[in-house]
């Protein structure tokens, strides 16, 4: 699969920059990615942030850079995070934050510099997906998620940028029911139980 970039996913919210920040309402999970990680610069930003990149495998080059917000009194938020996984220079993960909880997280899966993969967050758990499956640069499978599971899948199979096929999920992710759109017009023609 040409998704490397998902195993790495979800990234350490702060790697160095969290020893700085006390704990938010609500961390992002962590993973330690390395023993040597290093944080190479902090910096105020032109918009009123503090930039931290941070050095993950002692190479003397940044591979994530987190975008912080001070607050008088309170704990710093995160508020964007770039994540370069394949040591190119580029961004191959950018995660935006608000009130300490993840929005949205693109992911450029096959390293390109196009985002092929896109995670929405309500309430800084996944609500749905949006991927492009053959990386044609449009999004043609939209995965929708409930309690942490798929619930629903919708794929535009033609590329004619409407979803013509539906699936639903039960618990344990196997396809419960489908449909179909047979003249194109977006709607469900036929549906399978």
């Amino acid at each position: 699969m040409r998704f490397r970039a998902l195993l790495l996913i979800p990234l350490c919210v702060g790697v160095l920059g969290a020893k700085k920040a006390k704990k938010t309402a609500a961390p992002a999970p962590a993973i330690v990615i390395a023993a040597t990680a290093t944080l190479l610069s902090s910096a105020p930003t032109a918009d009123g942030l503090t930039e931290e990149r941070v050095d993950l495998n002692g190479d003397g080059v940044g591979e994530v850079t987190n975008y912080w917000r001070d607050r008088a009194g309170a704990d710093r938020l995160l508020v964007h995070k770039d994540t370069d996984l394949n040591h190119d220079s580029k961004v191959d993960v950018r995660a935006s934050f608000e009130d300490g909880l993840r929005v949205t997280e693109e992911m450029d899966g096959d390293f390109d510099g196009r985002t092929d993969w896109v995670d929405h967050y309500i309430g800084g758990k996944r609500s749905y997906s949006e991927i492009d499956t053959d990386w044609n640069g449009t999004f043609d499978l939209f995965k929708y998620y409930e309690t942490g599971k798929v619930r629903r899948k919708e794929r535009d199979t033609n590329a004619d940028g409407r979803v013509d096929f539906w699936e639903y999920l039960d618990d344990q992710g196997n396809v419960v029911k489908t449909g179909k759109d047979n003249d194109g017009d977006g709607k469900m023609d036929v549906r399978d139980q």
